[in-house]
């Protein structure tokens, strides 16, 4: 079981009494609520896997070693401080021993997850599979199409990326390391879910990096950061962000010390390699290249600085243009075109930020490009701030990309948590200068004066001592960082203030009916503007945008300060969402880039049950039974409504098909379905039901509402099977 590694023995509490577990002046009760949590996570994965532990023999016994474990973690972070001092010795081993049975109920219920639902759930998981499948062909992916990938990995039309214009992006949008990653496996024909085994090993090496890397105490970190659902979900669901995870963690150990030892030149070639996956981690380089500038100038003047400096964007480079360099020099255009897809093809808005307010609240829609604007001038002022309190912002450093990206139009969430795992070793490994040190320097001059610092030159060099002019810095600085700060906020109020050009209304729907979904919308548009617009729709439900919607009726081109009547239908089933749940229409057009998003619309609030909710002995022929029907809200509080007209149908399921069955329903002819009945003042509707012919199968019973504006069912109750019998 896991045994804490204590930093120094216990003391006692002023009172005199002995510091023992859960005592404020217990020296590592922090270490003990670490470890406490990571028990809490080995027997939550227990609990995950334990719906799979019939299916397979081998996860009951996962089952039970992760809550064994689990406690026994528990037990040993509580034992008294005397005696963890004399198990510490053992603490390394123990806590390896913990990460690896937490990897394991990790792996097992990625697993577990793959076997239920097999389809790819993502367009960049097929496409850098299926760019593999290429490359190891001999075939350059960035001048094929990836649309293949979509029938051979199973993707959903609702995992596809989409422009303004409703076209899905059929390009490789990636760097090529993102796929070359997958060579040696194809190699070896391993091709059935690889992509996703190989996302859920780059997350499993990720955390054994950081198990490793981490200060001991705080080792348990990475095993709480590892059983974080949403990593999980990403890695398995098709997020390929957790393949340069294990290269920045390197990137991130001790970075400002890059040139001090030779082991450091590591941390360049892993930032290069991340680089090389995805374009996420593109912004890291500026922050780090320009630190290290700044830190080494303050130090050792501007020839040192950009020695240093210098070194670590070269090496960064090259190990970014190694995996790229063969497609770079054979088709340079189709490259450059691909890595820059997510920028410059006008994907449609998404995400957890900023834009959340336009897409989910309506707030702005008018200018889509002020969001890329701001984006890029937030980039700006987070540098300038990163520099002028050099090195206040240093142990940050790894997730201001994450910042920078909140603000743009496609801020989704693996975007602002992927790089959280890394920041935690960047806090914990990177210097932490004197507070005084800090506020005395100004960006881009010597620290005190000019007078060397208190640690060496990197290059081994006698330090230099540099003439100050700190009131010319800081103004050049304060002046540069007011007006990026005001040119964001300018960029950041457009996008937020430009009102949507299109006033969208929802005025009717048609549904699948039994099916449960809808199929067909029809709106009212208004264009407030006073030019022509074209818009496109398609349909957000929980932030995940679906193929864009066909127009069957209506205009193509609304006229300016005109309202008119469009009709669209769904082009697939996985567009068409449930009557049960919320969504939103989106119209999109281009010349200038807009949205224009309707109110969130919830067709159906009520539903039925049925009460009994079974019935679980066999029911003579010509016996009745009664059952009510109970209105309930979206909440499943009882509705007191009296006059609501219920549907009751009945049907029998055999293994060959449907049978219409025979049991009367209120007096009404045997067999007829549905059958009205009323509710009362309470809600409830009730009906009596006998049956005059004994059935191999049972009758199954369900419940229905009707709109009165639309006439489609909906609200439908539990199912509810009656046998019936010879007497």
């Amino acid at each position: 079981m896991t045994v804490l590694s204590l930093s120094r023995r216990p003391g006692r509490a002023p009172s005199g009494a002995p510091a023992g577990a859960g005592s404020a002046a217990d020296p590592v009760w922090w270490q003990r609520l670490l470890w406490l949590l990571v028990a809490c996570a080995l027997i939550n994965w227990s609990i995950q896997i334990l719906g799979a532990a019939t299916s397979f023999t081998w996860v009951g016994v996962l089952v039970v070693l992760g809550g064994a474990w689990g406690l026994g973690t528990a037990v040993v972070a509580t034992l008294p401080a005397p005696r963890l001092a004399r198990l510490g010795a053992l603490g390394g081993v123990a806590g390896w021993l913990t990460a690896g049975v937490l990897i394991v109920l990790f792996v097992a219920w990625t697993y577990v997850q793959v076997r239920n639902g097999p389809g790819y759930g993502t367009d960049e998981l097929a496409f850098d599979q299926y760019a593999a499948q290429l490359a190891e062909h001999g075939l350059n992916p960035y001048v094929h199409s990836m649309a293949p990938a979509f029938a051979l990995f199973q993707v959903s039309p609702d995992g596809y990326s989409y422009n303004l214009a409703g076209q899905a992006v059929t390009q490789l949008s990636y760097p090529a390391l993102a796929f070359l990653v997958y060579l040696p496996f194809l190699a070896l024909h391993i091709t059935g879910q690889l992509a996703v085994a190989v996302n859920v090993g780059a997350w499993a090496l990720t955390v054994v990096l950081l198990f490793a890397l981490l200060p001991r105490p705080l080792r348990p970190v990475a095993l709480i950061v590892a059983s974080v659902a949403v990593y999980g979900s990403y890695a398995v669901g098709g997020v390929t962000d957790v393949l340069y995870l294990p290269f920045l963690v390197i990137a991130a150990y001790r970075w400002d010390r890059f040139g001090e030892t030779r082991l450091s030149l590591l941390g360049p070639v892993a930032l290069g390699l991340a680089m090389a996956v995805k374009q996420t981690p593109w912004p890291l380089l500026a922050f780090l290249v320009c630190g290290l500038a700044a830190d080494t100038y303050a130090r050792a003047g501007a020839r040192a600085a950009l020695r240093r400096a210098g070194a670590y964007l070269l090496i960064s480079l090259g190990a970014f243009l190694l995996p790229n360099l063969p497609y770079l020099l054979s088709t340079p255009g189709a490259w450059l075109r691909g890595i820059v897809v997510p920028i410059t093809s006008q994907l449609v808005p998404a995400g957890q930020g900023a834009v959340g307010l336009t897409l989910f609240a309506g707030v702005g829609g008018g200018s889509l490009s002020a969001f890329t604007i701001a984006t890029g001038l937030l980039g700006v002022v987070l540098l300038l701030v990163f520099l002028g309190t050099r090195p206040l912002l240093w142990p940050a450093t790894f997730v201001l990309p994450s910042i920078i990206l909140f603000f743009a139009s496609r801020s989704y969430g693996s975007y602002l948590v992927s790089l959280l795992p890394v920041l935690v070793i960047s806090a914990a490994t990177v210097r932490h200068a004197p507070a005084s040190r800090v506020a005395s320097e100004s960006p881009g001059e010597p620290a005190d004066g000019g007078g060397v610092q208190p640690h060496s030159n990197v290059d081994g060099a006698p330090e230099v001592s540099t003439p100050s002019r700190r009131p010319r810095g800081r103004r050049i600085w304060a002046a540069a960082l007011l007006a990026a700060t005001l040119a964001f906020a300018a960029a950041l109020t457009d996008a937020l203030a430009a009102g949507a050009p299109l006033g969208l209304r929802i005025t009717s729907i048609r549904t699948t009916g039994q099916l449960a979904t809808i199929q067909q919308l029809t709106l009212a548009v208004s264009n407030h503007t006073g030019r022509p617009l074209r818009p496109d729709f398609t349909l957000d439900e929980g932030g995940q945008v679906t193929t864009f919607w066909l127009r069957s009726a209506g205009p193509a081109v609304i006229a300016p300060h005109h309202t008119a009547s469009v009709s669209i239908i769904a082009p697939n089933f996985p567009a068409q969402p449930p009557i049960t749940g919320g969504f939103s229409v989106m119209a999109f057009t281009q010349g200038p880039n807009t949205v224009s998003v309707t109110g969130p619309y919830i067709p159906a609030s009520l539903h039925l049950a049925l009460l009994p909710a079974a019935v679980n002995a066999e029911i003579p022929v010509g016996r009745e039974i009664t059952v009510r029907a109970q209105l309930f809200n979206h909440l499943d509080a009882p509705v007191a409504r009296a006059n609501e007209p219920v549907y009751l149908g009945q049907i029998i399921y055999d293994q060959g098909g449907l049978i219409l069955s025979e049991a009367q329903i209120n007096n009404a002819n045997p067999g007829q379905t549905p059958v009205r009945a009323y509710t009362n003042a309470h809600g409830v509707a009730t009906f009596h039901i006998r049956d005059s012919q004994p059935d191999l199968e049972p009758v199954y019973f369900e419940a229905n509402l009707v709109n009165a504006t639309n006439f489609y069912p909906y609200g439908y109750s539990n199912i509810l099977p009656i046998r019936f019998i010879g007497r």
